[in-house]
Formats: C-alpha cells, structure tokens, sequence
C-alpha cells in the first residue's frame, strides 16, 4: 500500500503548511505523524479517492473539471480526495500554481521520488484509487472513459464507483483502464 517514511513526510508538510503539499483545503484533516497503512490516510473519512496528477498531460486537463465536480459533490458524504504529482520534475512551487488555476478543492501532494506511484503501482496520470475507511482499495482505474475529448456518452467509473460503495455495494466495475500519460520517472 503507502510506503510510511513517504506518507509521513507528506502529510508533516500538509499539516504543517509547508512545501510538499498545495492547494485545497482538506491539507489539516491529514496525519502529521508517521503512519503505516493506508487506514491512517482514510480515518475520518467514509472513502478517500487518492488520484495521480501530471501537469503536462492532456488527458488531466481534460478530467480536471469532471474531478472538481466530484470532489465538490462528493465531500459532503464524508468523501476525501487527494493529488498525488509523482513526476520527477514535480515541486511545490508549480504544482501550487497548478492546484490554484485549475481550482482544486483538495490538496495535492508533491512526491518527486515517486513513492507513493511505487506503493500503489500508479503507472498514468489521472490513475485513480478509491480507499474504504480500512485503507483497503475499493476502486482502482480511470475517472472515467473519456481519453482525449469530453463526451456526453462517457462512462463515468469514478462516481459509479462512489455511489455504489457509498450505498453499501460493491463497485460496478472494480477495475477500469486508466486513461491519462505515463508518469514520468527518473
């Protein structure tokens, strides 16, 4: 799952308002400590949706309003989400001004080494992870089936997937193909 010294050092600079964590207002409501399991990352929260950012990736620009809907939509029903910028030219300075255009509800967190892409085995930007309260991945794939054009028609796996774990059900589809660019590691 999230490798401890990483998680812990995400979530002291979340909390501490420091580098390594921008954008958004749920920062506070994670750990400040060492943690070490995913459950940690998801107390408080009903589900926790963990997805991978690039900036450079047009398949992200293309989900970022449909990812801001949901996280708006969703929080309310004790959803938390989460960016993780995994890329090796990730910094805080550019992802702030990423999270602050693109108008991001959530943090996003700078992880340049890319051991959180490692932990959960994200391979593409927009990869995304749907965690219960036990840390347990419920969801893993795209936000939805669109690739490079915003469709009506688009199946969208993400907030399928939340609406059925939320109701007490089991996801649809469980696993889905993630759609965006690979993550561009050292």
């Amino acid at each position: 799952m999230i490798a401890p010294r990483a998680l812990w050092l995400l979530c002291a600079a979340c909390a501490l308002g420091a580098a390594g964590c921008v954008g958004g207002e749920p920062a506070a409501a994670l750990p400040a400590r060492p943690v070490s399991d995913a459950g940690e990352l998801t107390r408080g929260a009903a589900l926790t949706v963990v997805t991978f950012f690039s900036a450079g990736c047009p398949s992200q620009k293309l989900h970022d309003a449909r990812l801001v809907a949901l996280a708006r939509a969703y929080a309310p029903r004790g959803v938390r989400f989460v960016a993780i910028d995994s890329e090796a030219d990730a910094s805080a300075e550019r992802d702030a001004a990423e999270a602050a255009a693109r108008g991001y509800p959530f943090p996003l967190l700078v992880d340049p080494n890319g051991a959180w892409a490692d932990r959960f085995g994200a391979g593409s930007s927009t990869e995304t992870f749907v965690l219960d309260r036990d840390g347990r991945v419920r969801y893993r794939g795209g936000i939805d089936s669109d690739r490079t054009h915003a469709s009506a028609d688009a199946q969208l796996w993400l907030r399928d997937a939340l609406d059925a774990l939320l109701a007490g059900q089991a996801p649809p589809r469980a696993v889905t193909t993630p759609l965006g660019c690979a993550i561009r590691r050292r």
